[in-house]
């Protein structure tokens, strides 16, 4: 009489090349979030006591000095005050429904802020907020 034999299993799947390549990706995230963070404009924000956390589509223009001079950012991305009012009509989808948040930083005078709500009237935009920071708290 014969034995019967049992197939043997159809392979082993190593798992340490897989788990390699997930903990680098988890490394490089994490580097490039700090990257990002230490990249973002310090902008120290005007007091307020008051007010109520915005909500719904918004787009975030920074305004600080560099260098003497006022540099306008587009959610991060540097963009000369000639252009502004372009590139927010290019990053704005309905001027209608969106409201422009512009950082300033608290040192500043108006007249380097004020290019920036030019340029969102130029683009049409109804809805432009200054944000300021809360009192023992965050923007």
């Amino acid at each position: 009489m014969r034995t019967s034999h049992h197939a043997p299993p159809l392979g082993k799947i190593n798992v340490t090349p897989l788990i390699d390549v997930v903990m680098v990706l988890i490394v490089f995230y994490l580097i490039v979030g700090r990257l990002a963070e230490s990249e973002r404009a310090r902008v120290q924000l005007p007091g307020a006591s008051a007010g109520a956390a915005e909500t719904g589509a918004s787009v975030t223009i920074t305004v600080s000095l560099v260098g003497g001079r006022p540099s306008y950012s587009l959610e991060g991305v540097t963009v000369p005050a000639a252009d502004l009012a372009r590139a927010i009509r290019a990053a704005v989808p309905s001027p209608e429904g969106t409201a422009v948040h512009i950082r300033a930083d608290r040192a500043l005078a108006y007249d380097a802020v004020e290019p920036a709500i030019l340029a969102c009237r130029e683009a049409g935009l109804a809805s432009v907020k200054l944000v300021a920071q809360r009192e023992g708290g965050s923007p």
